[in-house]
């Protein structure tokens, strides 16, 4: 495309921030990304004892978290609060109070959701803030309170919107900001989402549904999505953070556009709670959608953020609906799955993607799937084995695929398309 034909409502990323068990600034995320480095760990005398039959996840060290500027004790306040004040902390940290922030949307698992709170919040928010209203919604109250104390707005609670649609969250909270920006309602956002629980209950219950990896095999190994030895997901967590905004928005205030956020799709299964549909149906409508509403052809995505859980059924699904959507070209494109390497966050994995993809584009580099070690004949595509390379990547198709059926699909494309 030639710069005239650059639309003024295109929808742009200006800023990120991450804290993640793999870094927790973007620049160490990206490093460690590219490097194949995984940051999964034993639980075993962290989180269970040597009995536990979950002996693995990628859990984020509150210790290692920015210092607050809210108050909030790391001893004390919930992990999510924290993570979520550093995320928007990176990504504000070059905006000025006349650049402020009109929504924040969000996806939200918060490990303390329905505690009580105001011990915590006595001295961070005041005697005056309404503790009341601080419940599963808390930790965008947070982001709130930290752009409020920044001078970039005091947003609305009408526009402070929560997601919880499981693992496509992170897609879902991009693709309403996408949404909102494109119909003129915003002109900037905060989007991202959180997920604080690496816990004995959450390993427990992806034990009991059968999805978790177990096998006694060094922790780092123990995600392998695609690979035919994969045992099941490994949980990870952590939170990532996006400031969105119109193309118009970004260079009026002289922002660098990091990349745009060209298309999104979205369906439901409506099949069962913890299943996908057997013939990928609605997923495959999620992706042509996203392509579509870009205005793009298969032709055009170069590159493929796998949902790739590491569970049986999720890989040969997945890698059975990228056929049924770009057909013989399927075997063109690269696709990977960053949960090899830091689990699977659930709320923020398609934040995390996206920071990923972002990165990708930018570099041009595609991120590896470690630990890919048996071929699969059911997954039988390029799925980048075991070390990042050098790519042409213009465009970037991202796919989150959550429990409940939800189908959440984003295209991603380089700040010059």
């Amino acid at each position: 495309m030639t710069q005239k034909s650059l639309r003024k409502n295109d929808v742009v990323i200006t800023a990120m921030g991450v804290v993640s068990p793999l870094g927790q600034t973007v620049d160490e995320f990206g490093r460690r990304m590219f490097a194949g480095e995984s940051s999964v760990r034993s639980t075993r005398g962290k989180f269970c004892d040597d009995e536990f039959p979950v002996p693995y996840a990628a859990w984020v060290d509150r210790e290692a978290i920015q210092p607050s500027e809210l108050n909030l004790e790391a001893s004390t306040a919930p992990g999510s609060w924290l993570m979520c004040e550093s995320v928007t902390k990176q990504a504000v940290v070059d905006m000025s109070p006349d650049n402020t922030v009109d929504a924040i949307v969000f996806g939200i698992a918060d490990e303390k959701s329905f505690q009580t709170v105001t011990d915590v919040l006595e001295n961070s928010f005041g005697p005056d803030y309404n503790y009341a209203a601080l419940r599963s919604e808390a930790p965008v109250d947070v982001i709130a309170q930290y752009l409020e104390l920044k001078g970039l707005n005091r947003v609305p609670p009408e526009d402070r919107i929560c997601l919880n649609s499981a693992c496509a969250t992170g897609n879902q909270a991009i693709g309403i900001a996408y949404q909102g920006i494109q119909s003129g309602r915003w002109t900037r956002c905060i989007v991202g989402g959180v997920d604080a629980r690496c816990e004995f209950s959450k390993f427990l219950n992806f034990y009991a549904l059968g999805a978790a990896a177990s096998a006694d095999v060094p922790p780092e190994t123990a995600s392998r999505p695609f690979s035919k030895d994969r045992s099941g997901l490994v949980n990870g967590e952590g939170a990532a953070a996006l400031v969105m905004e119109s193309r118009e928005a970004a260079e009026l205030r002289g922002a660098e556009i990091l990349a745009l956020v060209s298309g999104y799709g979205c369906t439901s299964d409506a099949f069962r709670l913890t299943h996908g549909r057997e013939d990928g149906a609605s997923a495959i409508e999620a992706m042509k959608r996203a392509i579509s509403n870009a205005g793009l052809s298969t032709s055009d995505i170069d590159y493929i953020s796998a949902h790739g859980t590491g569970t049986a059924l999720n890989d040969r699904l997945e890698t059975m609906e990228i056929k049924g959507v770009f057909g013989d070209y399927a075997y063109q494109i690269p696709v990977s799955s960053l949960k090899s390497q830091m689990g699977h966050s659930m709320i923020a994995a398609g934040v995390f993607d996206a920071v990923a993809s972002v990165l990708m584009l930018r570099n041009q580099k595609v991120a590896p799937t470690i630990n890919y070690g048996e071929n699969d004949p059911e997954c039988d595509l390029d799925y980048v084995p075991n070390a990042s390379r050098e790519a042409s990547v213009t465009r970037i198709l991202s796919n989150s695929f959550g429990f409940g059926g939800e189908n959440t699909c984003v295209v991603f494309s380089r700040a010059d398309t």
